[in-house]
């Protein structure tokens, strides 16, 4: 299983941190721009475990649809989902916020299986890995940005 874990300070309070991470429309705009995200739906109403988003990813000319669940939420500390859907066998991410003297400690950690066991293995080494880190630094430093 492939493990992704990048950590950022955020010069904003948590609160906003927070507030902000956890709406999927922010996460959508906040790709990089060789990627195309779309959200397509998403539940009324207030985030709350169970919670569930639709977005449709183009990633290197694969169009996939992805629905997003989310498993656990302790506001202003920690949001947790699953994705269902698009070529991952697993996909899990898990948003932790801290408090600093300065605003936020804002960490992501993806946990994700390609199927395929040893090609898809193969195939993770070799580009996906890679590709998701540089991903998640992007979109990481576009929230810090936005926010600060």
């Amino acid at each position: 299983m492939g493990r992704i874990e990048k950590t950022i300070e955020i010069e904003a309070p948590v609160e906003k941190v927070f507030a902000y991470v956890i709406d999927h429309e922010n996460f959508v705009n906040n790709q990089p721009p060789d990627m195309e995200f779309k959200l397509l739906r998403k539940d009324d109403g207030p985030q709350r475990v169970g919670f569930t988003a639709t977005v449709r990813a183009k990633v290197g000319g694969n169009v996939l649809e992805v629905e997003d669940e989310t498993t656990e939420l302790v506001k202003n500390k920690k949001y947790s989902g699953r994705q269902n859907g698009g070529s991952f066998k697993k996909f899990s991410h898990t948003e932790l916020f801290e408090p600093t003297e300065h605003g936020t400690k804002y960490t992501t950690i993806i946990e994700y299986e390609l199927p395929y066991s040893l090609l898809g293995k193969i195939i993770d080494k070799l580009k996906v890995h890679k590709e998701m880190e540089k991903s998640f630094d992007y979109s990481m430093k576009q929230t810090k940005k936005d926010l600060e």
